[in-house]
């Protein structure tokens, strides 16, 4: 063995795997530059879905603090990603994963659609109230409206009040909005002591999610990758042949490259019956020859790849 050359063969064989990425995967590599050569904007325009007093407004105050030059609000996820593909807004603030009522599953299907990318994450505590007009009580309540999620989160505490009606809404803050418009006594939502106090509603109970260490990871959406060494988790979402053992074969890729898979959930593809698309969560900076190697091969092997972003994850 040759002391003056260590590792030669290794290093040859990560060259030729590193290089064949090239051969197949010059869009990746773009999106990759493309993100080293982008830095976050200067007091931003930021949007999110819902309006005064939502989760989202409270996710995107608390992750860009004072900086933000203008905060929009929108109506649907879809309108939040739409404002950020047309320049209309920098950055995009939407929720992708509960604690204990899971995947935001629209906002999953919604994000391989647009031509954007994660670029940064916040998780927000989240306690629920039941919230009806000033002169209410629980006594009075027969229907309550908010978000499913936020209805899911609380199920337990509905279940000990099977006289109320959970009606589904679009938003938390929007619930509660309308609750105060309508100005009926037997009307309530589930949402945050802020929209108790914007929407001048009263706190019939506090606290009443099942699982009180409850809480709701925020993505935050921009046109483009900004990416440093401080950016430690991937997301990507793929489809792979339905065939026996495609998945396990695509999968491998990240264990034989020593990448932890922190995160995978399906859905089904919404353009093709019976297929699925994967999206996984894994350890790991693009800048990382063992990365590259690993997401070339996933893509080689997909009917369809999408790199959704790399960014910074902090431990909660």
């Amino acid at each position: 063995m040759n002391d003056s050359a260590p590792h030669t063969h290794l290093q040859k064989k990560l060259r030729i795997s590193v290089d064949k990425l090239y051969v197949g995967g010059e869009e990746l590599l773009n999106e990759i530059e493309e993100g080293l050569n982008t830095s976050r904007i200067e007091n931003p325009r930021v949007g999110f879905q819902g309006t005064a007093g939502s989760f989202g407004e409270q996710a995107a105050l608390e992750y860009f603090g004072s900086g933000c030059a203008e905060l929009k609000k929108y109506l649907g996820f879809d309108d939040v990603l739409a404002a950020v593909a047309e320049g209309e807004i920098d950055y995009g603030v939407l929720p992708v994963e509960n604690s204990t009522a899971g995947d935001v599953l629209e906002v999953s299907d919604l994000i391989v659609r647009y031509n954007l990318y994660i670029v940064g994450e916040h998780t927000l505590r989240i306690r629920h109230n039941l919230l009806g007009l000033p002169d209410a009580e629980i006594s009075d309540i027969t229907q309550v409206y908010s978000h499913i999620q936020a209805l899911n989160q609380c199920r337990q505490y509905l279940k000990k009040h099977p006289g109320i009606e959970d009606i589904p809404y679009a938003n938390t803050a929007l619930a509660a909005e309308y609750v105060a418009k309508k100005g009926d006594i037997h009307l309530a939502s589930i949402g945050s002591i802020r929209c108790s106090e914007l929407y001048n509603l009263k706190v019939l109970a506090s606290d009443i999610q099942t699982v009180k260490n409850n809480f709701t990871r925020f993505i935050i959406i921009a046109k483009h990758m900004e990416l440093s060494a401080s950016c430690n988790k991937i997301s990507i979402a793929f489809s792979t042949a339905h065939s026996s053992g495609s998945l396990h074969s695509v999968l491998s890729h990240f264990a034989y490259n020593g990448l932890n898979l922190v995160k995978i959930q399906s859905r089904p593809r919404l353009d093709e019956p019976w297929e699925y698309l994967f999206f996984v969560d894994i350890e790991g900076n693009l800048e990382d020859a063992n990365v590259l190697i690993a997401l070339g091969r996933v893509r080689s092997q997909s009917s369809f790849f999408k790199l959704l972003g790399n960014y910074i994850h902090h431990e909660q």
